[in-house]
């Protein structure tokens, strides 16, 4: 599946244990590269992370997520596009740069 900086896309995260896996959002910070690889940020329901980067409905260019989400800058994976199950979502350009400042306020960037 193509992705692109902004999408919110869905892929299967496994539990601690390994025993089964469930599908989460993440926001995707770079695209793939000539691999596959995108680089992305967890995106959690939960609120109280003290770095985490609050998302509103009106932060979505599309439909937004279903609860208030919160972008975590300080989790961050490297991730295959053969993973994703589908687009769910995209932020605005300005809901994207305020992640993308936190990110490199976290990263040094």
């Amino acid at each position: 599946m193509s992705v692109q900086p902004r999408d919110v896309v869905l892929l299967p995260f496994p539990f601690t244990d390994l025993s089964a896996a469930k599908l989460r959002p993440v926001l995707v910070l770079r695209g793939p590269d000539s691999r596959g690889d995108f680089l992305a940020a967890q995106i959690t329901s939960q609120a109280g992370h003290a770095l985490a980067v609050a998302l509103a409905p009106a932060d979505y260019a599309l439909h937004p997520l279903p609860k208030t989400s919160y972008a975590r800058p300080d989790k961050l994976f490297t991730l295959h596009t053969s993973q994703v199950v589908r687009r769910d979502s995209q932020l605005s350009e300005a809901a994207f740069q305020r992640v993308h400042r936190a990110v490199c306020a976290v990263t040094g960037c």
